[in-house]
């Protein structure tokens, strides 16, 4: 649970990760990095020690990317630009291109019962513009004057069979991209405007898998209530959780929400 950020369209946010309702390894993670206006979740795989270790690796090499890359040209170059994209979103792009070369590299010396992936989902802001950088089994919703809207979809197996939002399946439940699989990888890039009072929910499949488009935009009312919108925030990330535990979940959960100004 975080305090409110000044200078930025993210007014507050809060985070929760949890290893969920039969689980003791917990391999999703999440990250926050307000002084550069950049959030993230992450769902690994690859078991204890592995998975939960990359889920944490790959959030914080987007981090150092953000903060570093474009001051040093060992860890910048090459930079692939895509003429269609914004800067901003040019750059976390290369972010988790950075972050998947590294998960490749280290997993390439390691035999394959010992290789990790990992999911990612990363929101990054410019002023009232976002880009939200995704690869992997994890989703984004914009909740907007009480209605949600799922903008950022998982590309999962449960994806291409077809699953609705809210009847996951846990035996589809694997991503189809994701860090540390392949070097060839292509983030996926949403850019759009953020207006004053959008929520913004980043979450992995042990959370948005098991819910509903009305799940999310209840969390909405709490814009109308006078407690602090930490404490709010807070209580909805857990409300969020515990009903995807109720509908079924048995897997990891993070989930991290941010209200616009």
């Amino acid at each position: 649970m975080e305090a409110a950020m000044s200078k930025t369209i993210v007014r507050a946010y809060g985070s929760v990760s949890d290893p969920g309702p039969s689980r003791d390894l917990n391999e999703d993670a999440v990250i926050a990095v307000p002084a550069h206006k950049l959030f993230g979740v992450a769902d690994g795989f690859g078991g204890t020690g592995i998975g939960d270790v990359a889920a944490t690796k790959t959030l914080e090499d987007v981090k150092y990317f953000v903060e570093n890359g474009l001051g040093d040209s060992e860890v910048t170059l090459p930079f692939i630009y895509r003429t269609y994209l914004s800067a901003s979103a040019n750059l976390i792009f290369n972010a988790l291109l950075y972050a998947n070369e590294r998960l490749c590299a280290e997993n390439k010396s390691k035999p394959l019962n010992l290789r990790a992936g990992a999911s990612l989902l990363f929101a990054f802001f410019s002023g009232d513009h976002m880009t939200l950088a995704h690869a992997g089994s994890c989703a984004a919703y914009l909740v907007r004057r009480g209605r949600a809207m799922q903008i950022a979809k998982p590309r999962s197996f449960n994806a291409v069979k077809g699953v609705f939002p809210g009847s996951w399946n846990g035996k589809w439940a694997f991503p189809l991209m994701a860090l540390g699989i392949a070097k060839d990888i292509e983030p996926e890039i949403i850019e759009l405007k953020i207006q004053r009072g959008d929520l913004l929910m980043l979450a992995t499949d042990g959370v948005h898998g098991r819910l509903t488009d009305e799940d999310f935009s209840q969390s909405y009312s709490m814009l109308s209530e006078k407690t602090p919108l930490d404490i709010l925030i807070h209580k909805e990330n857990q409300r969020l959780i515990t009903t995807a535990n109720q509908k079924g979940n048995h897997d990891n959960q993070a989930v991290i929400t941010m209200v616009c100004a």
